[in-house]
């Protein structure tokens, strides 16, 4: 059979079953779903056809053996296949269906396989597309932070205590120990900064979510109280460098009104850095087992409040909830741990509000012109529902929030830039109920600071 014979039999087949002559362009690359497809495959003996087996296919290499031919969904895949095998060269016919990959990440680090939430999560949908800049500055508001730690190696800048008021928040000895006055215990912010940003590939340890951002260590916590300054300090130091985002996996041990001086630097923390498009400020809803009043801290309608899910995604017996929770997340358990060591215990909301700030990093990190609210409009917008439990009617859940942080909605999102052509219009604040005033002006709170972990 000549090749004009052959053209001629393939395209009365086209225009038989309704097949346009060439494939469709409209639904763009990044709404197509696994399966689809709107063109076939056709696999020819080798050297018996023209590169061009018709006007509009592709020649799929230069052997010319593997043809796309376009395929109208309305018309018979079957009914085409018959068509095209009436022609002795066509060996196969199979649908150019749409793939969903991954990658298989190479990480040397060989802690990482331990990092379940990393798997929980399918975290490398995102680390295939980066592990974040250097550029990307993450202020860690927390209990001491080991600068020296191997795997935070090149990531601390800027540190600050205070809680001590000087220059170095490392662990000091004797805090938070029960019997050894001289050991040192704290390794609740060197455990938080760890699973935002422990170094990856550096054959040592785990992986952090933004293992190539830069970390501003800030001591808040200590054994006893502190007034209420020390807060507003920690928050203008992370305005000052210029802080991206900014992790707090602490609260205090008391349901009390936020002060009006520390709302208004939170604000300023949202809107100031960055030349104005703000910092994303991320709270750990906390460890209470109890419903957060609508005049608390981590209540605060421009902050990211998170709860804590287990490895089955069973939300943690301990997790705060309430009207105020815009994400879940699961509770990091293995992270850097002091003495340059490791930890496999680590958790509570403490361990679940870092792994929304790493990613929050990371977004910031492929979309630096994002602003704060965009990123928190993101994030809730993107986020799983289980279908386990009843969201409202505002597609919030006072346990899981907005849902479960999905990194592969978000990739979705930022591939397709749902999130600026529509606006990022924020679900989170017509949720969230007024705050209450501040009874008084407080200049000293006497409250104890306590990690929000269990």
């Amino acid at each position: 059979m000549k090749r004009k014979h052959l053209r001629n039999l393939l395209l009365s087949a086209l225009i038989l079953l309704g097949i346009p002559s060439s494939a469709s362009a409209e639904l763009p690359r990044a709404n197509r779903n696994a399966g689809y497809y709107d063109e076939v495959i056709v696999s020819v003996m080798p050297g018996t056809l023209p590169a061009a087996l018709l006007e509009k296919s592709r020649a799929l290499g230069p052997s010319e053996r593997y043809y796309a031919v376009p395929f109208d969904a309305s018309g018979s895949f079957e009914a085409l296949k018959k068509q095209l095998f009436e022609y002795p060269q066509v060996y196969r016919v199979e649908p150019n269906i749409w793939l969903k990959r991954i990658r298989t990440m190479s990480f040397n680090d060989p802690l990482y396989a331990s990092q379940w939430y990393h798997t929980t999560l399918e975290s490398e949908v995102l680390f295939e597309l980066t592990h974040g800049t250097s550029d990307v500055r993450v202020a860690v508001i927390d209990s001491a932070i080991e600068l020296s730690h191997p795997d935070l190696a090149g990531a601390l800048v800027a540190p600050l205590d205070v809680y001590q008021g000087d220059e170095d928040p490392s662990p000091e000895p004797g805090d938070f120990c029960i019997d050894d006055p001289e050991a040192l215990c704290d390794d609740h912010g060197t455990a938080v900064t760890g699973v935002i940003a422990a170094r990856a590939n550096n054959d040592i340890g785990i992986v952090g979510f933004c293992a190539r951002c830069t970390v501003i260590p800030i001591r808040l916590i200590g054994e006893y109280i502190a007034p209420l300054s020390a807060d507003i300090e920690a928050f203008e130091h992370a305005i000052a460098q210029d802080a991206w985002v900014i992790n707090n996996s602490w609260g205090y041990a008391e349901a009390i009104p936020v002060s009006n001086t520390l709302k208004e630097v939170i604000d300023r923390a949202n809107s100031e850095p960055r030349n104005g498009k703000g910092a994303v400020v991320v709270f750990a809803a906390g460890n209470d087992n109890r419903e957060i009043e609508e005049f608390e801290l981590s209540a605060l309608s421009n902050i990211l409040s998170v709860s804590a899910t287990d490895q089955f995604g069973n939300p943690t017996p301990y997790t705060n909830t309430g009207a105020s929770i815009d994400l879940s997340a699961p509770s990091a358990t293995v992270s850097t741990s002091i003495n340059g060591d490791y930890t496999s215990s680590f958790g509570g909301t403490s361990a679940a509000a870092p792994v929304v700030s790493g990613i929050a990093a990371l977004v910031l990190s492929l979309k630096p012109e994002l602003t704060s609210q965009e990123v928190r409009d993101l994030l809730t917008q993107t986020a799983f529902k289980d279908g386990r439990v009843q969201f409202d009617a505002q597609g919030h859940h006072k346990t899981f929030g907005f849902g479960f942080i999905d990194p592969g909605a978000i990739r979705e999102a930022l591939e397709t830039e749902t999130s600026q052509s529509n606006g990022c219009q924020s679900q989170t604040g017509a949720t969230l109920l007024p705050l209450l005033a501040l009874l008084g002006s407080l200049t000293l709170l006497n409250r104890r600071r306590s990690p929000s972990e269990s």
